[in-house]
């Protein structure tokens, strides 16, 4: 074990404790005695990796980012580690480094469906859609009821105009996870298509009424809601339906450059821009 955060007594009890709330699955315990470890100036990659979870939920995951690489310092060979680091980097807008750390997760875990989960996610918000499609294709290889991957999947396929293949794979991703909202906007691409407009202004609304649903997925629907309105011939709620969605899509990107170097915010405003102008509205996540 790495010497640097090998210490007697009170680590060993910290780290003891914690184990057992773990095996008891009392999970708010565990985080509890990580942060109070950490309070305490005790130093062990369990411990940031506890608290990073913490931050990751309560959505600061610039902060548990930080944590993630403390503790990767420590181990740099944990897989699991790795891939929630990647995880953060993808909450961040990183997605060029964010594919580069779960690629060094995978070289340790090929099967690792999580990872594979963000590499590909990474790879489809920088439109490398047939890296994106292998990835979340491995993902489900390797753990068949990893629902946000068959509902990106959906999206991708949705996105070509392969509809039979999205509805497929959107299918399969809320039988596990009803509500995917990911898998309710490739669904509703089909309807659309398909010409089943009720169908689809039926999934877009409990995807626009859920506060759970990802702001980037809650955009796709409210687009989608304009080309409904748009195919009906309402075209003054056609166009609100289309301001909300930039202004969506805004609110949730406009952090990520802001917090980026004046060079990458200009790269990442860019490749943003050029992807929602290639992608029909169900490719954009």
């Amino acid at each position: 074990m790495n010497q640097q955060f090998v210490q007697p007594g009170k680590l060993a009890q910290c780290i003891a404790d914690i184990d057992r709330a773990l095996a008891v699955r009392d999970t708010a315990l565990a985080v509890r005695l990580a942060q109070e470890g950490l309070e305490a100036g005790r130093r062990h990659p369990l411990l940031f990796h506890l608290r990073a979870i913490w931050l990751t939920q309560i959505g600061r995951p610039r902060d548990a980012l930080a944590d993630l690489e403390n503790a990767v310092r420590m181990a740099p060979r944990s897989p699991e580690l790795l891939t929630e680091m990647a995880g953060c980097l993808n909450a961040l807008g990183d997605y060029e480094r964010a594919k580069n750390v779960a690629a060094d997760a995978l070289t340790l875990s090929p099967r690792l469906a999580a990872a594979w989960h963000q590499k590909g996610y990474a790879h489809q918000v920088l439109t490398e859609l047939d890296e994106a499609h292998a990835c979340f294709l491995e993902a489900v290889r390797i753990d068949p009821r990893a629902a946000d991957a068959h509902a990106r999947l959906a999206n991708i396929a949705a996105g070509q105009g392969r509809y039979a293949d999205a509805r497929s794979h959107a299918a399969k991703a809320l039988a596990i996870e009803p509500g995917n909202g990911a898998a309710m906007v490739a669904s509703a691409a089909a309807d659309i298509a398909d010409q089943r407009l009720d169908e689809a202004q039926s999934r877009l609304d409990v995807v626009l009424s859920d506060p759970a649903a990802l702001p980037p997925v809650r955009a796709v629907a409210a687009a989608q809601a304009g080309d409904i309105c748009d195919a009906q011939g309402r075209t003054r709620e056609a166009f609100d339906a289309y301001c909300r969605a930039g202004e969506m899509w805004r609110t949730y990107y406009e952090p990520h450059v802001r917090g980026a170097a004046p060079e990458s915010g200009l790269a990442l405003v860019a490749r943003l821009s050029s992807g929602m102008e290639a992608l029909p509205p169900g490719q954009w996540q």
